[in-house]
């Protein structure tokens, strides 16, 4: 499938709280990514995955070795829900740690299954507290490969937004002022996908 297929199937079918709109944009970002560097997208990191739809998607167009998801699993889900993730677990071969991804048993579960091995796409979209999406950022920066992409989900920031606890916008205007490559994608009043670029190590 086209990234806009994936994206327009995510949106409808899969249960994804994203836009369309930026689902497609941010995945022709992350081929664009692997063209440039010519380095493939082999292994996929997401913390906080509710129905499963965006790790599909990345793992649908990226054809990743290894598509990993962090998160706890206590969201409720309708039995269509239920069905649809179950789905795309088998059919995209997830593997689930079970885990806040605070929790110790979460880097645990993830330094067995990585091994020597490090994330060439992190996605973050688990808490939405400005402590949360700190500490995920911080704490999962450590399993980076360089280069690599770190994106973040819900950038954009409003007074109402604010006001429900939902402070990542405050610390995606951090990560611009850090990173001199990024892409945001945002479209009207949506919720906004913002990518970092990590550069290669100096040598």
């Amino acid at each position: 499938m086209t990234p806009k297929e994936t994206a327009e199937i995510a949106c409808r079918d899969w249960f994804a709280y994203q836009n369309s709109f930026e689902l497609e944009m941010t995945l022709c970002a992350l081929q664009q990514f692997e063209a440039e560097r010519q380095s493939k997208i082999d292994i996929v990191l997401e913390i906080g995955v509710a129905h499963g739809a965006t790790l599909a998607c990345w793992a649908e167009i990226l054809k990743p070795r290894l598509a990993i998801a962090i998160d706890p699993l206590t969201i409720p889900r309708t039995p269509e829900q239920q069905k649809s993730y179950d789905g795309l677990v088998s059919r995209y071969s997830f593997r689930v740690i079970p885990h806040i991804s605070r929790l110790d048993e979460a880097h645990q579960q993830l330094k067995t299954l990585l091994g020597d091995q490090k994330v060439d796409f992190l996605f973050i979209d688990g808490g939405h507290s400005y402590d949360d999406v700190s500490h995920d950022y911080h704490q999962y920066l450590q399993y980076m490969k360089r280069p690599s992409i770190i994106g973040f989900h819900d950038v954009y920031q409003s007074d109402a937004l604010s006001d429900g606890g939902s402070h990542v916008g405050f610390f995606w205007e951090r990560m611009k002022r850090i990173y001199p490559k990024y892409d945001e994608f945002q479209f009207h009043s949506s919720m906004g996908i913002g990518l970092v670029y990590l550069e290669p190590e100096a040598s």
